[in-house]
């Protein structure tokens, strides 16, 4: 498979963009596509969890690969980005949750694709609109935005239609996935194991519309 750069991003905390970067990086290995992960959030989260398995798990072979991108050296940084430019198979990186630093501008020029993990609350919707136009001024990337944690159980009409709402708004930027229920199984991500079929199940169709868009 060809080079591809996919981001996932958004300035709103605890839409589960790092739980989600974890899932499909697993979802693309299982699936016989080369995959690397790239975590460059100060926070290390995805890094930090890779290690505490590890830990634990003494001589399972990672299906992937994590590393850390530090993003506060901007000569570096774009040294790194030209060269993850020029690996086979999907580079994932896990952003960093604001728009502070400019340095962040040479890992959106670089990206393909910026899948943005989203909720339906005003917050996170203002947000993330936010995100978008800010992502539009230095990025040509392909938008897909990824409705995460939804309770899917909600039938209260207005809930309903500023849910439609939303996601005809966003279609009119980019690509809306299937919804990602609100799931403890989905929460529970491992960087070492493969998927559950619970797991499974939940991310398939939104995991899919990705990869018809990647390829």
């Amino acid at each position: 498979m060809e080079n591809r750069i996919v981001l996932f991003s958004n300035i709103k905390g605890g839409v589960g963009k790092t739980t989600l970067c974890a899932l499909f990086a697993s979802y693309l290995a299982e699936n016989g596509i080369p995959v690397i992960a790239i975590d460059a959030d100060l926070q290390a989260s995805l890094y930090r969890h890779r290690q505490r398995e590890q830990d634990v798990a003494v001589g399972v072979q990672a299906p992937w690969n994590v590393d850390l991108l530090d993003t506060t050296d901007s000569k570096q940084l774009k040294k790194v980005m030209t060269q993850l430019k020029k690996v086979p198979g999907v580079v994932l990186i896990d952003c960093p949750g604001n728009l502070n630093d400019r340095n962040l501008e040479y890992i959106y020029k670089s990206a393909d694709t910026a899948v943005i993990p989203i909720s339906f609350d005003p917050d996170t919707v203002d947000a993330t609109g936010i995100f978008i136009k800010a992502l539009k001024s230095i990025s040509e990337a392909q938008l897909v935005f990824m409705p995460n944690r939804i309770i899917t159980s909600e039938r209260k009409s207005e809930e309903l239609r500023q849910r439609a709402q939303t996601t005809e708004l966003l279609g009119l930027v980019g690509t809306v996935t299937p919804t990602i229920k609100q799931s403890v199984t989905v929460k529970r991500y491992t960087t070492l194991y493969p998927l559950e079929k619970a797991q499974l199940d939940i991310v398939k169709p939104a995991f899919n519309k990705i990869m018809e868009i990647i390829k």
